[in-house]
């Protein structure tokens, strides 16, 4: 069965206080049956220097191991041209494929205009927004999300761990309302993910860990719903992330 894991991270992150390494993903991943998935860097220090070699380290590991892709994840802070310029390299020059907007470590509201320019490169060029929803409240509250699913109709956003169940019915209530807003409940109890699936039958939700240590946690989520709705499997398992960050595994060619 493919398995893609639409939300993992590589490096060291000073604000969560946490590493994960490329054995850490790539042991756990084949001890799991991972087969790919999308990897973004943790939030390292505020300097643009520091997010070019975290992104370069990203870029590094899916260059070695097939059927990975990067994620830029870039302080929207910096200087717009600053922004601007380290997200088109991301995208243009390493094949990245998704921006990550964290309001708790990037200290954003995603309402400001800052957050907004976030979305504003992703339409440029064209790839979707991932945005860590929950824990950090008040900025991480699905609700604050609106603004930007109205201004940007035609950029797909993905709702990372589902409000950490809290802020699940905010997160669901977005992607019924929004068509180009997608889920990835993370972290988050089978009951909430249950009823976001259910909302959406079975669309519009995507299988992510956040961390290897959660892999098996999340895959056994996931099985238990699977057994009364077996339909499901292929768009949680790998479908809709293939579609949403337009990827195709290796394995699936031809």
């Amino acid at each position: 069965m493919m398995i893609l894991d639409a939300h993992s991270h590589l490096g060291e992150d000073v604000v969560f206080d946490c590493v994960h390494t490329e054995e850490d993903l790539s042991e756990n991943n084949q001890k799991y049956g991972i087969t790919g998935g999308i990897v973004q860097p943790f939030i390292g220090r505020p300097y643009l220097e520091i997010t070019r070699q975290y992104h370069n380290r990203v870029s590094d590991f899916c260059r070695k191991y097939k059927n990975y892709w990067g994620m830029a994840s870039i302080n929207p802070h910096f200087t717009p041209k600053d922004y601007a310029s380290e997200a088109e390299r991301c995208i243009k020059e390493l094949g990245f494929v998704g921006l990550k907007l964290t309001p708790a470590g990037h200290a954003v509201d995603p309402e400001s205009k800052d957050a907004l320019f976030v979305f504003e490169n992703a339409r440029k060029l064209q790839v979707p927004v991932m945005v860590h929803t929950g824990y950090g409240i008040p900025f991480a509250d699905p609700v604050k999300l609106k603004k930007a699913a109205m201004r940007y109709p035609d950029v797909k956003m993905i709702i990372a761990h589902l409000g950490n169940g809290f802020f699940a019915d905010q997160a669901i209530q977005l992607a019924l309302e929004f068509e180009q807003v997608y889920l990835e409940p993370s972290g988050c109890g089978i009951g909430e993910t249950y009823k976001a699936l259910c909302a959406l039958e079975g669309k519009k939700v995507m299988f992510s860990s956040d961390s290897p240590l959660q892999i098996p946690t999340e895959l056994a989520k996931y099985n238990t719903i699977l057994e009364r709705h077996p339909q499901w499997k292929e768009d949680i398992f790998h479908k809709t992330a293939e579609r949403v960050f337009g990827v195709r595994p290796e394995s699936f060619a031809g």
